[in-house]
């Protein structure tokens, strides 16, 4: 695809995730770019769509639906269920914000039109449970300091009220109940990737 670059991040010692996609963003020669994670994956149905949307210019940018597959299920509900991320630009679209989680914005002032693109990208993103935890710590480290950085403050009552309104919005709310097993393990692990950030910002605040 002459008129598309696709740039994939390792996510390998990274601790502004933002940064880096700016970074090689910069480096684009072409009209269009594509931004893949390692763990994830296009099929050939998304490959033929990209293809058909980038001879187009009737959009600027795209969303692209994602699905996680997590211990052998394909995740439907809960906080992963409805993820639309825009992967899909073209290069003069904007940049990417927030060094973890971060989203790609349009450029200020931008009348960017937006389109969605209808088949998924395939998302595999944790081995084990190990390998979860270890990216949940990681991530909540960055963006504990993120905040930090910003002026945001934590009090006791947000360390214990908002992991547990996480857990009952994402399995009761957003249905991650009717994901099985694996959608209370995620609904778990997403409210204790809040614990983490709400305590750590904390501590970042009363570090001696």
């Amino acid at each position: 695809m002459n008129k598309l670059t696709i740039i994939t991040l390792q996510g390998i010692n990274i601790t502004d995730f933002a940064t880096a996609r700016n970074q090689e963003l910069a480096k684009v020669k072409t009209p269009w770019v594509l931004f893949i994670d390692s763990d994830e994956k296009i099929t050939k149905a998304l490959k033929e769509e990209i293809i058909q949307a980038i001879t187009s210019d009737e959009y600027d940018a795209y969303y692209l639906a994602r699905r996680d597959q997590f211990l052998g299920k394909t995740l439907k509900y809960g906080e992963t269920g409805r993820v639309q991320l825009i992967r899909l630009a073209k290069k003069d679209f904007g940049k990417w914000v927030r060094p973890v989680h971060e989203v790609w914005e349009p450029a200020m002032g931008s009348k960017a039109k937006m389109g969605k693109l209808q088949n998924p990208l395939l998302h595999h993103p944790h081995k084990s449970i190990a390998t979860f935890l270890e990216k949940i710590n990681t991530y909540s480290t960055i963006e504990a300091k993120y905040r930090y950085t910003l002026g945001k403050k934590s009090s006791l009552l947000q360390i214990v009220v908002y992991p547990l309104s996480k857990f009952f919005y994402n399995y009761i709310f957003r249905l991650g109940f009717l994901d099985g097993t694996p959608g209370i393990i995620m609904a778990v692990m997403m409210s204790f990737h809040s614990y983490l950030t709400w305590t750590k910002l904390y501590l970042l605040w009363h570090k001696k």
